[in-house]
Parts: C-alpha cells; sequence; structure tokens
C-alpha cells in the first residue's frame, strides 16, 4: 500500500548513508549488517565497545574503539603510546583481570610504567569455593572472585557510568567507526569540562 512505497522510498532516499539501527549492527533495508569493527560480543549482540584511559581523577584522555568480542588487552598498549605521544608520562597503571599478562606486564615497564593489574587468580577448570558470588556473562553463571585492587580502579569506571548516559554513545548509531569515535570524544570533552567546573565551584 502506500505506506510501505513511502517507506520504501525513504529508504532508498538514505542508501548508502542510513543509520545503523540499534547496536546490532544492522539498517532496515536488507535486513542486512553494515559498518566496521562490529562483532558479536558474550551477550550475543553484533555491536562494537571502546576502551578509555583516564587519569586518576578519571579525566578520559585516550579513546579506542574496537569489535564487541575483541580482546580488550589488545587496546591496552595502543591507548598508552597514545597517551606517551600526547606527552603524558604515566607512572602506574591500574588495569583489571582482563588485562592480565605477562607480556602486557613486561611491555609495559619497558615503557618505564608499573603495572598495577588485578591478578586472575582463579584459572579456568579450577574447582569453584562453596559460596562464592557469581556474576552472568552472555548465557552462563560464572565465580567473581573478589579483586583487592577494585576500589583503585573506580575513577574509570565512573567515566565509563558518565559516557554512557550519551545515548549516541551508549548505543552506536554511526556506521563509520571514526564518526562513532568522534562523538565518544566529544562527550569525553564535555566531561572534562564538567569536572573543570565542579573542581572550581
Amino acid at each position: 500500500g502506500a505506506p510501505a512505497r513511502a517507506h520504501a522510498g525513504a529508504v532508498r532516499a538514505r542508501g548508502a548513508g542510513g543509520l545503523v539501527a540499534g547496536d546490532r549492527g544492522r539498517v532496515a533495508r536488507g535486513r542486512e549488517k553494515r559498518g566496521a569493527t562490529i562483532g558479536r560480543s558474550l551477550r550475543g549482540r553484533s555491536g562494537s565497545r571502546f576502551h578509555l584511559a583516564v587519569d586518576a581523577a578519571g579525566a578520559p584522555f585516550a579513546i579506542r574503539i574496537g569489535p564487541g568480542n575483541e580482546n580488550e588487552r589488545l587496546h591496552l598498549l595502543p591507548l598508552v603510546d597514545e597517551l606517551r605521544a600526547c606527552g603524558r608520562r604515566p607512572r602506574e597503571l591500574w588495569a583489571d583481570r582482563g588485562y592480565d599478562g605477562a607480556e602486557l606486564r613486561r611491555q609495559l615497564r619497558r615503557r618505564g610504567i608499573d603495572p598495577m593489574i588485578s591478578e586472575r587468580r582463579r584459572r579456568r577448570g579450577l574447582p569453584v569455593e562453596p559460596g562464592m558470588p557469581t556474576v552472568l556473562r552472555g548465557n552462563r553463571r560464572r565465580p567473581k572472585v573478589r579483586d583487592p585492587l577494585a576500589r583503585k580502579r573506580w575513577p574509570v569506571e565512573r567515566t565509563n557510568s558518565w559516557l554512557r548516559n550519551w545515548r549516541r554513545v551508549a548505543t552506536r548509531w554511526e556506521r563509520r567507526p571514526e564518526l562513532w569515535l568522534a562523538v565518544i570524544q566529544v562527550a569525553a570533552a564535555m566531561t572534562i569540562y564538567q569536572m573543570l567546573g565542579a573542581s572550581l565551584c
């Protein structure tokens, strides 16, 4: 009917510039996956993730994006090198268990950075202690081991939450990854501005 023809005409008019619907990397036309740096995450959805490097107060100074299923350790050294290229020389780096690895620690020390990375105390295949809390990841419940360094990492978790308050950051609508990165960088700049304003009050 007429509504269907109007919808088809609107889709044709958008052409390659159509927006990605939600975080599943799809557009209305043809139900095809679109865009770069998209991968299926643990939750079974196709999407992208952003990775941050913040200072001790939580101000974001380096941002990278990648597919949702890409190992976060691949982004650690590029984030650090981006900071160093801007003239920043961090003495310590705090990160969670996802970044644990002997090679990453060695590379950080070569750059003059002391790695404060939580260790993976429970290896895969080891029995779960009775009463240990669990967390849902994907379709499985996995044991949640207490992390003694978690209190030192709360600034980056808070900044992640602030950035995800922006609708276009929390859900990627841009097909081109550089456009989505630009949106995140604008949100990061606004976050730093608000932090500076709060510190002057």
